[in-house]
């Protein structure tokens, strides 16, 4: 099947809003898409379907872990973080593309801050080691001009990686840690999500207690997201299958169009005949809220939307989505174009069934 999702990027900690959708066996076409989704008078929540997720043993609110440096390429070396001070420690590697894409945003951000925040950048996950290493960074630095423009830093052969990345559950990068003046690790991110939690640390608003929930928040999410990857594949459970994702609509999602459409895809496209119909439907109303949460205009969610109605035996409405989607496809995807023509063109032979 077609576009895959990345659980990384859709596990940031989107709250909920005020529409909230149940897991229940009733139908409902477009003509009903204007009408508030009932909650669901009863759901279990990503907590209580995942007891074993447990918070990282580096975690919102820990001491930070030492500095571990080869070499400081750029910039004044930091030997130790001191208190008083506000860092922000962000993990990056050459070879890394959203990594590059992000070092302009921490040069301005270094640039507003000043003195009151150290950026430092800390390079991690080369495949080099040692001088070869300490001297393709520099090379790739020195070419980076005024985009790095703050102090970056080469760890000492993975140790910071050991330290900072693996026990605090980063398993990719960019990632950035905001340590606060107390020398407690304040937040943890991505490094294009950091304004405001940063803003919030050096003007001393910071709730860490908040923080430290909305963390959690976000390892359940990427927690859900596997569990239901893993069981729609797999077809062992698919009550568990429906009641993850009913908790990540009702409770994470509910606004969020690419979370409800990532959700509803999956629970689609599992490969085995027997899925439930109550799961269909789940993920029926999953797709008609992202519908209608970008006003039934993005191509790739109407598709989403008319392969819930196919499965929930609704032929008809799916063909007439799918031409949608078509309709308002970009030119520039000749392989997606002719996937969707192809699922089209299977909803009109079920409609003549």
């Amino acid at each position: 099947m077609k576009r895959m999702f990345a659980t990384s990027t859709l596990a940031l900690a989107l709250l909920a809003g005020t529409t909230a959708i149940a897991g229940g066996p009733e139908h409902t076409d477009h003509k009903d898409a204007k009408k508030p989704a009932k909650a669901a008078a009863h759901h279990k929540s990503l907590k209580d379907l995942l007891p074993e997720v447990k918070s990282p043993k580096l975690w919102v609110g820990s001491k930070a872990p030492e500095m571990q440096i080869a070499k400081y390429v750029k910039g004044d070396s930091v030997d130790q973080l001191q208190d008083g001070q506000v860092y922000v420690v962000e993990f990056w590697a050459t070879w890394c593309g959203p990594c590059i894409a992000a070092f302009p945003h921490l040069s301005e951000m270094q640039g507003d801050y000043g003195e009151k925040v150290k950026f430092i950048g800390v390079n991690v996950w080369e495949q080099s080691e040692g001088a070869e290493r300490i001297e393709m960074v520099e090379d790739f630095v020195a070419d980076q001009g005024d985009r790095m423009d703050y102090t970056v830093a080469v760890e000492v052969d993975g140790k910071m990686s050991e330290s900072w990345l693996r026990p605090a559950n980063q398993n990719g990068i960019p990632a950035a840690f905001i340590v606060g003046a107390d020398g407690n690790i304040a937040w943890i991110g991505h490094p294009m999500s950091m304004d405001e939690p940063l803003k919030e640390v050096v003007s001393g608003n910071f709730d860490s207690a908040k923080a430290a929930e909305k963390a959690m928040e976000g390892e359940l999410i990427q927690a859900g997201f596997m569990k239901l990857q893993g069981l729609m594949k797999s077809g062992e459970d698919f009550v568990m299958a429906n009641d993850i994702g009913v908790a990540l609509i009702n409770d994470h999602f509910t606004e969020e169009p690419r979370g409800l459409n990532a959700v509803a895809w999956m629970m689609l496209t599992s490969e085995h005949e027997d899925t439930t119909n109550r799961l269909k439907m789940t993920a029926h109303k999953a797709a008609m809220l992202a519908c209608e949460a970008t006003e039934w205009k993005d191509w790739s969610i109407l598709d989403t939307y008319a392969l819930a109605c196919s499965k929930v035996g609704n032929p008809r409405e799916a063909a007439k989505w799918q031409q949608k989607a078509i309709d308002l496809m970009p030119d520039d995807e000749p392989e997606a174009m002719a996937e969707l023509n192809e699922r089209l063109a299977e909803y009109k032979a079920a409609m003549e069934d």
